[in-house]
């Protein structure tokens, strides 16, 4: 049998209630003759997932030792036998058309390897997920790309699976997409096209992120990438510019917030800049 174009990749810890929807998603959409699910077991202690796991006879699982998302994320990227490679987290759903024209994006542009597109929300939440078309400057301030892409399995041959050294978990998708950008990968959005359903949870591994555990997480990224990635620059920007004329910066930002329409009549008639 012939290798499967595409890898579906769901790193699993403790995720049992919401696994069998998962999956559930994805075998609606996918064709087992082209694509096949690797769910890695990232040590998983919780008896329901380890019941959903070991009664599971349709997909391939990985089991490891729990070493974290970018660990068992990296374990499903070595084990992959697909020339492109999806990652899904084990709590979302995937969507009908992303795999098939992704995949045409990939095939018919070499020049391209990533492809993302749009999130809708819920769980904890309802909408989008804010996203936009790829600019460098916008993801070093922060991550508007979602780990569910469609990346070519060459890119992490040549730049390295996910950083399993970072102290914080949840940010390892954003290092990835940087060291990708910053070494000329090239990204493509799939505006308009919903990829998958992406759950908010109270209890996500993001909402405990704090203050320090974020300072922390630039630290890392400022250390590893000397002299190209400064995260304390925007805020010292934005300070500058409010020590000059904090009565105008205030305004303008109350303005943009409050008062959409009289802001963009503002900016037509050359009051205020649309720039920073």
């Amino acid at each position: 049998m012939p290798d499967p174009i595409v890898s579906i990749i769901i790193p699993c810890f403790n995720m049992g209630d919401f696994l069998s929807e998962t999956l559930q998603s994805v075998e609606q959409v996918i064709d087992p003759e082209i694509h096949e699910v690797i769910i890695v077991n990232d040590g998983s202690t919780d008896p329901h997932t380890l019941d959903i796991l070991s009664a599971n006879k349709q997909h391939r699982v990985i089991h490891k030792e729990n070493g974290g998302l970018a660990s068992a994320r990296n374990a499903g990227i070595t084990n992959a036998k697909a020339k492109y490679l999806l990652f899904l987290d084990a709590d979302n759903l995937l969507t009908e058309g992303y795999l098939k024209q992704g995949v045409e994006v990939l095939s018919q542009h070499p020049e391209i390897d990533i492809v993302y597109g749009e999130s809708e929300i819920i769980g904890d939440g309802s909408g989008q997920l804010f996203t936009k078309p790829f600019d460098l400057q916008t993801l070093m301030s922060y991550n508007y790309i979602d780990a569910c892409c469609l990346v070519r399995k060459t890119m992490f041959d040549y730049l390295g699976g996910f950083d399993e050294k970072m102290k914080i978990m949840g940010y390892e998708d954003w290092e990835m997409w940087l060291r990708a950008a910053l070494n000329h990968k090239k990204f493509f959005y799939l505006e308009g096209i919903v990829i998958q359903k992406y759950r908010v949870r109270g209890d996500s591994m993001l909402r405990k992120i704090n203050k320090q555990k974020r300072d922390a997480l630039y630290e890392h990224l400022e250390k590893k990438y000397p002299g190209l990635i400064n995260m304390a620059g925007v805020s010292d920007f934005y300070y500058k510019k409010f020590d000059i004329h904090p009565l105008g910066w205030t305004a303008k930002l109350f303005i943009r917030k409050y008062f959409p329409s009289w802001y963009k009549r503002l900016i037509r008639k050359g009051k205020i800049s649309r720039y920073l």
